[in-house]
């Protein structure tokens, strides 16, 4: 966990304790006329320049913050430390601290600034006269307007105290409500199709939080143009938007698909043991909560049996992505071997879809999951990085591929396929985030919801490839 910096006076701007001030006999005098040189009028300029020096400070602070955003998510909170921000700010470390008092006190204003653009953002799309999907469309492109602050990556929130987890979770969840309010007054105002608002908003979500992790400014896109893509899929999705919507498939049972992943003998399964346990520390906990002693007390062992495996937490966490790298491509070739096998080309490319996703999130509910959080990434060293880079440009060739396909058959849209590729892994690799706001809910329910989103977007289609199961609201 991260330690608290003892004995640094706190100066977050928290509500005084003791209220407003009660007007004073200098700050009676200070309104009325004044004689050039009195007291009054020094009064006057020593109040003016007290102002300055909070706006100075306010834009002071906003500088850290923005910095320190920008910073967590290239390097990640445990590769980044306090005096790297001050460098790159040109400050201090003792003068970083008078803003804040320790690293964890900074993530914690990042992540809850961060919540406050969003809210903002979804504050300012409800304007009065306009349809529930214009509401929507509006918060998406506002997010992603040029010149608009850069997104915190939502990762280790809960390698924070209780108090600050709690109060990040629960503005999330707010958020996640105040969208799924537009989107639910689109579906009563017919702007919107039916589907379950809260999952759909949970939806919308995923592909936003997942910006930050891929997209910079140095992308071939500029942020109008990503904003406009964006836009344009939420609203309309990646299906032509001359075809009709397409029921999802049948259902059928995912274990019996994942059951090929259970296939290995007793020296491999025990190490797969321990890098599942290790997993499940890195998603709940981060990088920056979990160590090998408290993930070797998890499993039950000592630390010497991850330490045969891995010598660092670098090195295990490195040994997690491989393996969800690897069980994600067995996955996927699994998919691929029993793929829908309709005449129709167009029900064959978004059954796949559905498909692939329910698998996914059945995967991260198994005995073989749990899916990893990739938000870590950028904690490995150098080499590692580069080692799951060639692994991921493999998985991520696969995917493309495969849009591209359906963009040549006629049934995906001409869309940029990489674009197409990021919005469907924010949806696939926000699953472990999501599940405290899920537990309970069927999980082909959430996979599907997303996936309708994904394919078919916000605004209503003529329906002839079959009947659409009615959604309902799912209350949070």
């Amino acid at each position: 966990m991260w330690r608290l910096r003892q004995g640094s006076p706190s100066t977050h701007s928290f509500p005084s304790p003791f209220g407003a001030r009660p007007p004073g006999p200098l700050h009676d005098r200070a309104l009325r006329p004044v004689a050039q040189g009195s007291i009054a009028e020094e009064t006057i300029s020593l109040r003016a320049e007290d102002a300055a020096q909070r706006k100075s400070g306010s834009s002071r602070r906003e500088e850290v913050l923005a910095t320190a955003t920008r910073l967590f998510n290239r390097h990640s909170f445990a590769a980044t430390t306090l005096d790297k921000i001050a460098a790159e700010i040109g400050l201090t470390p003792g003068a970083l601290y008078h803003h804040f008092q320790s690293k964890e006190m900074l993530v914690f204003e990042c992540f809850s600034r961060g919540l406050r653009m969003y809210r903002d953002e979804i504050a300012r799309a409800r304007e009065p006269g306009l349809d529930g999907l214009e509401m929507v469309r509006r918060f998406v492109r506002g997010r992603l307007r040029p010149g608009e602050p850069r997104m915190i990556t939502f990762s280790d929130i809960d390698a924070l105290p209780r108090n600050h987890r709690d109060i990040v979770h629960n503005a999330r969840m707010g958020n996640i409500r105040m969208l799924g309010g537009l989107i639910e007054r689109g579906i009563d105002d017919g702007s919107i199709a039916r589907c379950d608002p809260f999952l759909t908003s949970l939806a919308i979500f995923s592909v936003l939080d997942w910006m930050p992790f891929w997209y910079s400014e140095r992308s071939y896109y500029t942020r109008q143009e990503a904003a406009e893509i964006l836009d344009d899929i939420v609203a309309h999705g990646i299906v032509r938007r001359d075809l009709a919507e397409i029921a999802p498939p049948p259902p059928r049972d995912p274990l019996a698909l994942l059951g090929h992943l259970a296939r290995m003998d007793k020296r491999r399964a025990k190490r797969d043991r321990l890098l599942r346990i290790a997993t499940e520390s890195f998603n709940q906990r981060g990088v920056v909560g979990s160590s090998i002693e408290h993930i070797a007390a998890d499993a039950g062992v000592s630390r010497g049996a991850y330490y045969y495996h891995a010598p660092d937490k670098n090195s295990l966490l490195h040994l997690c992505l491989k393996r969800a790298y690897r069980i994600e491509t067995e996955v996927l070739e699994l998919l691929i071997e029993h793929a829908p096998t309709s005449p129709d080309a167009a029900v064959r490319a978004v059954h796949f879809e559905f498909e692939l996703l329910r698998a996914v999130t059945a995967l991260h509910h198994s005995p073989y999951g749990p899916k990893i959080s990739f938000h870590n990434v950028p904690f490995l060293t150098p080499a590692n990085r580069a080692e799951l880079q060639l692994i991921d440009r493999v998985l991520v060739g696969r995917n493309m591929g495969r849009y591209e396909r359906a963009k040549a058959e006629g049934t995906f849209r001409q869309i940029d396929t990489l674009f197409i590729q990021e919005v469907g892994a924010g949806l696939r690799n926000n699953i472990p985030a999501w599940s405290r706001f899920t537990e309970g809910t069927d999980p082909e329910k959430v996979a599907d919801c997303s996936t309708r989103l994904f394919m078919f977007g916000l605004k209503p289609r003529p329906n002839s490839h079959g009947s659409i199961p009615t959604e309902t609201v799912q209350k949070k």
